[in-house]
């Protein structure tokens, strides 16, 4: 049995308080990033863990406003040219098009690549 943290935002918390896992969203599309914030907890670098999960806040910022990853995280695939631009299942919306700039101009300041 492992304990673990799903929240990305929440994912050093989580990870420098001992859980075992971070089932992660982001860990898809971006998995260096999500991988150096899990490495810094496990070596006992909670401060660098943190560090790296306040430079991701921007995102986290788009989950809250959004409700959630699911669409926030569709957008940002579709951006990267890994999915078509409609990737949700009906009767899921995706962003629209003002949301889904928001999202782009995320991924590029934050430099996230995959």
């Amino acid at each position: 049995m492992t304990i673990g943290v799903s929240g990305d935002a929440d994912a050093a918390r989580g990870l420098n308080a001992g859980c075992d896992a971070w089932y992660s969203v982001i860990g898809g599309l971006f998995p260096e990033v999500a991988l150096a914030l899990t490495r810094a907890a496990q070596t006992g670098r909670a401060e660098r863990a943190e560090q790296e999960s306040q430079r991701l806040q921007p995102l986290w910022d788009l989950f809250a406003q959004h409700g959630g990853s699911l669409r926030v995280v569709a957008a940002a695939a579709a951006r990267l040219g890994l999915t078509a631009p409609r990737n949700l299942p009906l009767p899921l919306r995706g962003l629209d098009a003002k949301e889904r700039a928001q999202v782009a101009t995320v991924i590029e300041d934050l430099q996230l690549h995959p």
